[in-house]
């Protein structure tokens, strides 16, 4: 018997008995649809996580003086970093941005007219890089600034909106205790996750000029910074940048071997590499979950198959004994049962999809629709076929054709 008159035997035999293929397909579809949504919000969670894991604030790490320590070398507590320390870090290989920041307590801006509170920062170049911030429009602080101490300032778009309706600030003057400064850029707000205080409010003016101006000196430090930030390019081993970091603040706070340092080195990869372990765990768990509602449709085929087997023994026997080989009566049922997957599968596929677009529009949910998805939910009904319908196939053929033909 051909291939084309087996799989016609066997659509015919599914076509004539519609509500029971329907009830049959039934559990595959289901199956189908719930692996096909599962597995696509586990690769969306999972695209989610490496988005964050290769993003500015996944690369910082922050490095704050340990003020509660106090040096074994003096009765004073620890030092704060210098522009140094901030030269050396960024010859480190695999730096993308390293800056340092001197902050103070929050200040009022003010215009002629009005005036909000916010934080003001003394700042470098590579402050824009370092910060996940992007210029909305002006120009950067640069070294000339820093250099002839210039009173210039990149405000954030928060102070643009509050103090000047939104309305271009450049060249426009503001005053942070009661120095005047000119602004030169606007910039869009820091990333949340590495800023520290209103992170909409701030404005960064060259570090010379917030240091001899505004903030003031340290008697202990000269160029003396409040905290570093240090980003990774994408793909840098960051743990090596930090044993860096450790080496050059070791030797340049005087810190002997085995000294506790008194500095702290703060970063968000560790939680946010957590966070990616969980969602690997909650794809396999979804997975499986899917897999179980597979497994239970495969048992009703079996089932429905095995039925079939007896209801058809009859013509099982009478086929045999017109010449049909055990082969032929094994491809025939087992053709059923795959026909059956095949259709369930498609149809599970299509409401997997849906079912994933109406989660993804009503539960803001991220999904990813990949032909790896699709592939293995549809591949999982068609191994469902196979499996399942294998043992009622095998019984058909195993049959004695005269106790078939005898068959009431």
């Amino acid at each position: 018997m051909s291939a084309l008159s087996t799989l016609a035997l066997a659509a015919s035999s599914i076509i004539e008995r519609p509500l029971r293929s329907l009830l049959t397909s039934l559990g595959i579809i289901i199956g189908v649809a719930a692996v096909y949504a599962m597995l696509a919000l586990g690769e969306g969670a999972k695209k989610q996580i490496e988005e964050s894991l290769n993003s500015i604030s996944t690369r910082t790490m922050q490095v704050w003086p340990d003020w509660n320590r106090r040096r074994s070398s003096q009765s004073r507590p620890s030092m704060p970093f210098t522009e140094q320390d901030i030269i050396e870090m960024r010859s480190i290989n695999g730096v993308y941005a390293a800056t340092g920041t001197l902050t103070g307590r929050s200040y009022t801006i003010a215009t002629d007219t009005n005036d909000v509170s916010g934080n003001f920062l003394g700042v470098d170049p590579d402050q824009l890089k370092a910060s996940g911030s992007e210029l909305k429009m002006g120009e950067n602080i640069s070294y000339a600034d820093i250099e002839t101490r210039r009173p210039v300032a990149v405000i954030s778009e928060g102070i643009q909106q509050r103090l000047f309706d939104n309305q271009n600030p450049m060249g426009q003057s503001i005053k942070v205790n009661n120095i005047a400064f000119t602004i030169k850029g606007v910039a869009t707000k820091a990333d949340s996750n590495i800023s520290f205080g209103n992170d909409d409010i701030f404005v960064w003016a060259p570090i010379t000029v917030a240091r001899e101006r505004v903030i003031g000196g340290n008697r202990f430090v000269q160029n003396h910074v409040s905290n570093i930030r240090i980003v990774g390019d994408l793909g840098q081993d960051l743990d090596s940048i930090e044993e860096e970091i450790n080496i050059i603040l070791r030797r340049s706070r005087d810190l002997k071997a085995g000294a506790p340092p008194d500095y702290r080195i703060f970063s968000s990869r560790g939680w946010q590499q957590q966070a990616a372990d969980k969602t690997n765990s909650l794809s396999f768990l979804l997975a499986a979950m899917g897999a179980i509602s597979l497994l239970v449709g495969g048992v009703g085929v079996m089932n429905i198959m095995l039925v079939s087997v007896t209801e058809r023994t009859r013509e099982i026997g009478l086929r045999m004994a017109l010449g049909a080989k055990k082969s032929n009566i094994m491809n025939q049922f087992l053709t059923e049962a795959l026909l059956l997957c095949i259709f369930s599968g498609v149809v599970g596929l299509t409401l997997g999809f849906f079912m994933s677009k109406v989660a993804m529009d009503t539960m803001d949910v991220k999904l990813v629709f990949s032909p790896f998805v699709a592939g293995v939910s549809f591949g999982s009904a068609l191994l469902i076929g196979v499996v399942f319908g294998f043992l009622p196939a095998r019984r058909a053929a195993g049959l004695n054709p005269i106790e078939a033909l005898r068959h009431e």
